[in-house]
């Protein structure tokens, strides 16, 4: 006789997102990773690490479910993503003249709050990345004596890190699978 999952005991996962937000975040991370550590590739890796998060996480739906999401969690997911584009377009137009550091400190200060909103959709897990990256783009404006290399390299790691968390663990250690 088979088990029964405590998926199965409980209802839907809280954050049925949680899993495609994991496989967008280890993408992105080890793209934007890669491209810290390799600067002179650091366009294509990006770029090759926001292709490949999307894909994933829209094949994430190929996995066993976790249950199915609500508006609540569509609509913040929806309203994270929206408010990164339009904050990331005001932070280009007022600091382009600024200089590299100021720029993508700035950046990264968006990337990471919308990541909070997002705790909505995809779980606690997303909103703590989204302030220990607020927190490190907040010390890569002000701690100038550091390079902002080392500040993207926490920050690309903390995406990373933060993905393998939300797709492996998390889900597994709360529902047992």
């Amino acid at each position: 006789m088979d088990t029964p999952s405590l998926l199965a005991l409980t209802g839907d996962h809280p954050y049925p997102l949680i899993r495609g937000g994991g496989l967008f975040l280890i993408f992105v991370g080890l793209g934007f990773t890669l491209g810290w550590l390799f600067p002179r590739r650091w366009v294509p890796l990006a770029i090759g690490g926001g292709i490949a998060g999307i894909t994933a996480s829209g094949l994430s739906a190929l996995l066993p479910s976790l249950g199915s999401p609500s508006l609540v969690h569509i609509g913040a997911l929806a309203a994270a993503i929206v408010a990164e584009m339009g904050l990331i377009a005001l932070v280009v137009n007022r600091f382009r003249e600024s200089g590299e550091r100021t720029l993508i400190g700035w950046i990264l200060l968006v990337v990471g709050a919308h990541f909070v909103l997002m705790g909505l959709a995809h779980g606690p897990l997303i909103a703590l990345l989204g302030v220990l990256a607020t927190l490190n783009a907040l010390a890569a404006l002000t701690v100038t004596r550091v390079p902002l290399r080392a500040f993207g390299l926490v920050d690309g790691l903390l995406k990373l890190g933060f993905g393998l968390w939300m797709l492996l663990e998390y889900p597994a250690f709360t529902y047992g699978f």
